[in-house]
């Protein structure tokens, strides 16, 4: 199986660690995977790749050229925000099956050209890996189980803290495509649609705090930031059920803090990502905190329940739920439910989209 890789920045790498590990965790092996092509932003960003280390056939400073190479049958695009709609729009055209990082596009007229694109005989998949934390597995079980009774309202957020350093230099991350909801929010809105029912109204703002940043690092020269910085939100799923997120890349001491908080008639359910091995049961009866072991349906046969999971463990699941997907090796029922399609990419960017500009 030949991959092409667009973008080779942090979510790049992350894949490439994750189709290294894929057949030290799940029971069907699945050969010969290889990454046959590689799309960088540049020339030299392309030679400074080092092919031997992330077991990387060719690299390419051009998208088209990637594309045009008929051996590659499938694609992971992980660029910046702005350019997945073109990138996703060639990559249907050429007839690949795709996984793409979020969000899907930056505005749900792209979004929507996408899933009126798509091919019916090719795999498109969204990298919302947070799907695939085992705590959130059973998060999801409990509430089907309805441990926690019928589900009153909820509450996310996604929290940083590293753009509190005004030398922090201006990055796609700053600039149009970028902010904190485009950039954190689609993890929440994804996982709230997963776990309560999709939200169908929306009334937030967004916030730009730092509104001038270093062209450079070390640089004295500023430059506009025409982003957010923070945004929340009042919204409302389908069924009725109120909730609260917000995200901030101004929270002082987060470093990547992502909590998610549901409660019912019976109980509640509390996570955090910066603890993710772990979730928090609450009843009238007390609090119990509950280690959430490797829970991928019976998919792996290593490392045994009681180890604990890191961030990329999530990531590499996601991965092969896409892998298996495209060399046609049969899921459970169950495992289907987990898998992000683009139709969800769409349902979050046109929640993103409802947030507005809130100026001081």
């Amino acid at each position: 199986m030949k991959i092409g890789v667009i973008g080779f920045g942090f979510m790049g790498k992350a894949f490439a660690h994750s189709l290294s590990s894929i057949n030290h965790y799940y029971k069907k092996y699945i050969p010969n995977i290889e990454i046959a092509g590689v799309v960088t932003s540049s020339l030299e960003s392309s030679r400074a790749i080092d092919l031997k280390r992330y077991n990387i056939t060719k690299t390419y400073s051009d998208t088209n050229q990637l594309l045009e190479n008929e051996e590659i049958e499938s694609i992971y695009i992980a660029t910046p925000n702005i350019l997945h709609y073109d990138q996703v729009l060639a990559a249907i055209e050429a007839k690949k099956n795709i996984l793409c990082d979020k969000p899907l596009s930056i505005n749900p007229e792209q979004s929507k050209k996408i899933i009126e694109s798509q091919r019916s005989d090719k795999i498109y998949q969204m990298m919302f890996e947070y799907r695939n934390f085992p705590a959130i597995r059973e998060i999801k079980s409990l509430i089907e189980k309805n441990k926690i009774g019928d589900i009153i309202n909820f509450k996310a957020s996604y929290l940083h803290g590293s753009y509190l350093d005004l030398r922090r230099p201006m990055s796609w991350r700053t600039r149009e495509g970028g902010g904190s909801v485009s950039d954190l929010a689609p993890h929440i809105i994804d996982l709230c649609n997963f776990l309560v029912g999709d939200i169908v109204k929306l009334t937030g703002f967004k916030r730009n705090i730092i509104p001038k940043r270093p062209i450079t690092k070390n640089s004295k020269m500023l430059e506009n930031v025409t982003v957010d910085d923070y945004a929340s939100c009042l919204c409302e799923t389908k069924k009725g059920i109120t909730g609260i997120l917000d995200v901030s890349r101004l929270s002082m001491g987060s470093i990547d803090e992502l909590t998610l908080t549901i409660s019912g008639t019976k109980g509640s359910l509390k996570w955090n990502l910066e603890d993710l091995n772990f979730y928090k049961h609450l009843t009238n009866d007390g609090s119990k905190k509950v280690f959430a072991v490797n829970n991928f349906h019976n998919l792996i046969d290593f490392p045994p329940p009681k180890v604990s999971n890191g961030w990329l463990r999530a990531h590499t699941h996601c991965v092969y739920q896409y892998i298996s997907r495209v060399n046609n090796i049969k899921l459970p029922k169950k495992e289907l439910e987990y898998i992000p399609s683009f139709e969800d990419g769409h349902k979050v960017q046109t929640s993103l989209n409802a947030f507005t500009n809130y100026n001081t």
